[in-house]
């Protein structure tokens, strides 16, 4: 007797409500379904079903038998697609979430590559920075920055963040730059304000220092930060994630470049189960082109 078939058999009588209408949903005889049915019951020693020539019931063990059958056939089945997926050409839907700054900065821009790369794939992405449950929510991946904190999931570092201060060449010229920690506290500086706690977010800085300067300013959206620093309200200290492009085109400029501390890693999380699913690998590799 081929176990999982006659558990199939016995789900497809349990949820049928009979052994004939069983029978023809799966194409098979009623006799075919009774003998898979006494057959299970034989194996594990236990009366799985009180049946009558009018009515039939599970017994205590077999709705246990059938509520493990359900989640071993379901299992088995994901198993499949999941093996058959990494063999082939990598499509469906793919459902993301990631922090804003992460999503803006660096994920949409890149989008069209991937897309025109994986023509059967399709991308519902959504920007947050809450705590999500990829079970009940039903996300393929999520991107975070900071301590990951679940090993239920895969996790793949994607890039190394850090601290960094800087200010718009006009503040420098006009004011100077510290070149110690210490000496911002005569300067203007700008604050983040952690959204959840709010409170201001510290200055972290190599020699292991974390203070907060004096500020006249905060936000607690980090875009109008950067805003308010390009335009030469103070010196701010960012995620670099956050100013990359402002340091490239020379919009802000760095400084205290020799306390630059290392800031949270950006990780890329995924299910056990979608390990091989070709969908979620082709964009965890595509984000390790991105994050390079």
């Amino acid at each position: 007797m081929d176990k999982l078939d006659a558990l199939r058999v016995f789900c497809a009588v349990v949820e049928t409500g009979g052994f004939s209408r069983a029978a023809e949903k799966l194409g098979i005889s009623t006799s075919s379904v009774t003998a898979q049915v006494n057959g299970l019951e034989a194996h594990f020693h236990v009366k799985l079903m009180n049946r009558t020539t009018r009515s039939m019931s599970l017994t205590g063990e077999g709705r246990e038998c059938y509520e493990q059958a359900q989640r071993l056939l379901a299992g088995m089945q994901e198993l499949q697609a999941n093996l058959q997926q990494s063999t082939q050409e990598p499509r469906g839907t793919l459902r993301v979430n990631m922090p804003g700054l992460v999503s803006r900065l660096h994920v949409a821009p890149a989008l069209p590559q991937f897309l025109a790369r994986y023509p059967g794939i399709t991308v519902q992405a959504s920007a947050s920075d809450r705590m999500v449950d990829m079970v009940d929510e039903g996300y393929d991946v999520l991107l975070r920055l900071g301590d990951v904190g679940d090993p239920r999931l895969v996790a793949r570092p994607l890039l190394q963040t850090r601290f960094v201060c800087c200010a718009s060449p006009a503040f420098v010229a006009k004011h100077g730059t510290p070149t110690v920690p210490e000496e911002l506290a005569g300067f203007d500086c700008l604050h983040f304000i952690l959204p959840r706690a709010g409170r201001l977010r510290g200055w972290q800085f190599a020699d292991g220092a974390v203070f907060t300067p004096p500020s006249r300013v905060s936000f607690d959206h980090v875009d109008s930060l950067v805003e308010a620093c390009k335009a030469g309200a103070g010196i701010g200290q960012f995620l670099s994630l956050s100013v990359e492009d402002e340091l490239r085109n020379g919009t802000l400029v760095p400084l205290l470049a020799d306390y630059l501390v290392a800031g949270p890693t950006l990780t890329a999380l995924y299910q056990q189960r979608h390990q091989r699913a070709a969908k979620v690998q082709a964009f965890i590799d595509f984000l390790g082109e991105v994050f390079a």
